[in-house]
C-alpha cells in the first residue's frame, strides 16, 4: 500500500471514507477530492473495500482522476480485528503523508479514521515536546541550536455527518453504545460538519454528540450541470426498457435496498394508490440494489404489483431516468441531505418525501419547515410534498394528488431548479470547504 509523496508547500488533506459505494457520500468526497486540488490542496482519498451487494463508485473516482488508496479491511462492517488491522493502516498513511487535516466521512470511517489520528497526534505532541527539551538543553548549555517551531506535527480532524446512524439503523443498546463513541470522538475533533440544520439540532441537541461551537453546517454541492438538460433525453429510458410510448408516466425511487429506505412504504403506498384508483396511467421504478432485493421482489408478487413495479438495479447516468420521471419518491426512516433529491430538482423533477433530516430542507420554503404533519396526510411545500415518516395512506395521497395535477408538480419542478441551482453547486461546496479548512490553520501552516 504506497501512497503518493506529499508536497512540502501544499496544505494536505487526507480524506478518509469507508468505501465508496453508490451514494451521496462517495460522490461527496471524490468531487471535493478532485477540486480541492484546483484551490492549490494535495489531497489524498483512502477508502475501504465496496461490498459485493453494492453498486461500486470507483468509476467515478478514475473519470475525475482520482486515485484512492484502498485499505480492504476498512469496510462497511463492524469486524474488530478487521477494523484494528485498518486503524494501523490508517496511522501507517499518516507518518508517511504527514497531513495538515484529516477530514473523515460517515461513522465507520469516522471512527477508525479518528482514532487513527488520535493515536498520530499523541506521537507526534511527543516528539514535539522531547524536541523542545532537547533545543532548551543545548541552549542552556551555551550551544547554538535551530529556533523552536511553532508546529507541532499535529494534524487538525474534520468529521462530516451525511447522515447518522444513531437512529432507526440498530437495537436501542447498540444504538446507545454508538452515541457515546460519537460523544468520545468528538472530544478530539476540531470541527464537526453536517449537511443540514436539521441534521444539527439532532446531532448536537438531541443525542448530545459535540458542542454547538463545533459544528458547521455545509450543504451538499454537486456537479449539477448534466441535470439541467436532463430533458434532451426524454424517451430513451422508455426505450432502453423496452416500454413503448402509450402515455404512461413514471415515479421512481433511488437508493440502496435496506431496511433504512423503508422500500416496504413505497409498495404498500401503490398497492392502495391503485386500489383507490386503477386507471392511473403509471409506473413505478425502483432503482437500485442491495441486500433486500429478494425480499422486495416477493413482496411486489404478494402485492400483485408486478405489471406496474420495474426493478432496474443500479442506472450510472441518471439523466435519462430523470427526463423520464414524472415524481421521485424517498420513503427513508432516516436521511441526511439525499443527493438524489438534489439531482431530481436540478432536473426539474417534484418530490415526495418522509420528513426526515435534512428532506425539509430541501422541499420546503421557510415557512413550511415547523409545519405539523398529521397521520395520513401530506403538507404541499414550495418544491414538493411532506408525508410524515413511516405513513403509507398519506404517501398514497400524495402520490395520487402529484399524478392529479401534473401542471402543479412542473411549477415545484421549476421552482426546485431554481433552489438546486443556487444552494448546492460544487463551487459553492468548494469555496465553503476552503473557508473552514484555512480557519483551522494558522497561516504558516503549510
Amino acid at each position: 500500500m504506497n501512497s503518493p509523496k506529499f508536497s512540502a508547500e501544499k496544505i494536505r488533506v487526507l480524506r478518509i471514507i469507508a468505501r465508496l459505494n453508490i451514494g451521496g457520500p462517495a460522490i461527496h468526497t471524490i468531487l471535493l477530492s478532485h477540486h480541492m486540488e484546483r484551490l492549490g490542496y494535495q489531497t489524498l482519498l483512502v477508502a475501504g473495500q465496496v461490498g459485493s451487494e453494492e453498486g461500486d463508485m470507483h468509476y467515478l473516482a478514475e473519470a475525475e482522476g482520482v486515485e484512492p488508496v484502498i485499505i480492504p479491511r476498512l469496510g462497511r462492517r463492524l469486524l474488530p480485528l478487521s477494523d484494528l488491522v485498518a486503524l494501523l493502516r490508517i496511522v501507517r498513511v499518516l507518518f508517511s503523508w504527514r497531513p495538515h487535516i484529516v477530514h473523515t466521512h460517515t461513522a465507520k470511517a469516522g471512527a477508525v479514521g479518528r482514532s487513527a489520528v488520535a493515536i498520530y497526534n499523541k506521537v507526534q505532541g511527543a516528539r514535539h515536546r522531547a524536541q523542545g527539551l532537547v533545543r532548551r538543553t543545548l541552549r542552556r548549555q551555551g550551544t547554538q541550536g535551530q529556533s523552536e517551531s511553532t508546529d507541532n506535527g499535529k494534524c487538525k480532524v474534520v468529521h462530516t455527518f451525511h447522515g447518522h446512524v444513531l437512529e432507526g439503523y440498530f437495537s436501542k443498546f447498540k444504538s446507545g453504545l454508538f452515541k457515546l463513541v460519537e460523544k468520545l470522538l468528538a472530544k478530539c475533533t476540531d470541527a464537526i460538519v453536517v449537511v443540514s440544520e436539521q441534521q444539527k439540532e439532532e446531532l448536537c441537541s438531541k443525542f448530545g454528540v459535540g458542542r454547538p461551537e463545533q459544528y458547521r453546517v455545509v450543504p451538499l454541492g454537486l456537479d449539477l450541470s448534466r441535470f439541467e438538460t436532463a430533458k434532451e433525453r426524454e424517451g430513451k429510458l422508455k426505450s432502453d426498457l423496452g416500454l413503448s410510448e402509450n402515455g404512461e408516466r413514471f415515479v421512481g425511487i433511488v437508493g440502496r435496498l435496506t431496511p433504512i429506505k423503508n422500500h416496504n412504504l413505497f409498495l404498500e403506498a401503490i398497492k392502495l394508490l391503485l386500489e383507490e384508483k386503477r386507471e392511473i396511467r403509471a409506473r413505478f421504478l425502483i432503482v437500485g440494489d442491495g441486500e433486500l432485493r429478494k425480499d422486495l421482489e416477493e413482496m411486489t408478487e404478494e402485492l400483485a404489483l408486478t405489471d406496474r413495479v420495474i426493478f432496474t438495479g443500479w442506472i450510472k447516468d441518471l439523466r435519462s431516468f430523470y427526463a423520464d420521471l414524472e415524481v421521485l419518491a424517498v420513503t427513508s426512516n432516516n436521511e441526511g441531505t439525499p443527493v438524489t433529491v438534489i439531482e431530481a430538482m436540478a432536473a426539474g423533477v417534484p418530490v415526495i418525501a418522509t420528513d426526515v433530516g435534512g428532506v425539509k430542507d430541501l422541499i420546503a420554503d421557510l415557512g413550511m419547515r415547523n409545519a405539523e404533519l398529521s397521520e395520513g396526510e401530506f403538507i404541499i411545500c414550495e418544491r414538493g410534498l411532506l408525508v410524515k415518516k413511516g405513513d403509507i395512506k398519506g404517501f398514497a395521497k400524495g402520490l395520487k394528488y402529484l399524478l392529479e395535477h401534473p401542471e402543479e408538480g412542473r411549477e415545484m419542478g421549476k421552482r426546485g431548479r431554481e433552489y438546486a441551482l443556487v444552494k448546492h453547486t460544487m463551487e459553492r461546496l468548494v469555496s465553503d470547504m476552503d473557508k473552514l479548512y484555512q480557519s483551522l490553520l494558522p497561516r504558516n501552516d503549510k
